[in-house]
């Protein structure tokens, strides 16, 4: 029996086009679920866009990326009903929270928004046991909001840690990018905040290791009965490695 199609009524935003082209493809060809989700913001899309995504996730299958760029952490919100609910995740990895920065929102709000989502998806989605928070990322653009970034990381780290069975978790990918207290500005393009796409090189094992192990705590790796043909075909209207 086919699953019910996935619906996404336009809210006017700026991010509809690519809501919308999640949902078509999802649609079309439903790829496999209970698997490792990526979500968050242009520096998980590049992720996709950039680099082979499955490779770097191996042996994680399925790994699904429905990242969008720019997107804050109250967007994230409006959009997991399309962008995480139909997937039903084992694991759920995040990163989101830079885009907030710039904007003025209030670490304490980046908290509350993060554990809010997680916690609408842990009751929408009955598969999802793990969810990751991938720290902010320290990037040289950001110097001016350095505070608040460090803030909000601790914040959520302090929240995940207060989660007694380890379904929150927080994952720190700063150390990699600094060297002796600076940062490793050859990892950034001219932007100083987007990478150079050998530089996710530097920081995905960490990420992937931190989603591996949840997702082997979870059963990952067994059989589901699902196939390659299931999964979701090539589309042109999408980044690489959807």
């Amino acid at each position: 029996m086919r699953a019910t199609p996935i619906e996404y009524r336009t809210r006017g935003e700026w991010y509809d086009g690519e809501i919308r082209r999640f949902v078509r493809i999802d649609n079309e060809n439903p790829p496999p679920k209970h698997g490792v989700l990526f979500v968050g913001s242009s520096i998980f899309r590049e992720w996709r866009e950039v680099r082979d995504f499955r490779a770097d996730c191996r042996p994680i299958e399925p790994a699904l990326n429905r990242a969008f760029g720019g997107s804050i952490t109250e967007d994230q919100l409006h959009v997991a009903e399309q962008i995480v609910f139909p997937h039903d995740p084992a694991v759920l990895v995040y990163y989101c929270g830079s885009n907030d920065l710039n904007l003025g929102v209030h670490p304490a709000q980046i908290r509350d928004n993060f554990l809010r989502f997680q916690s609408i998806c842990a009751k929408r989605c009955p598969s999802l046991r793990t969810t990751l928070f991938v720290s902010i990322m320290r990037a040289p653009q950001k110097e001016p909001v350095w505070d608040e970034l460090d803030a909000a990381n601790a914040l959520i780290r302090e929240a995940c840690e207060e989660v007694s069975d380890g379904s929150v978790r927080f994952i720190d990918v700063n150390p990699s990018l600094y060297s002796d207290d600076v940062p490793r500005y050859e990892l950034y393009r001219e932007d100083g905040l987007h990478f150079h796409p050998g530089a996710y090189d530097v920081f995905v094992p960490t990420i992937v290791d931190a989603a591996r192990h949840a997702w082997e705590e979870v059963g990952g790796g067994v059989d589901t009965g699902t196939s390659k043909e299931d999964e979701a075909a090539w589309d042109p209207m999408l980044p690489p490695g959807l």
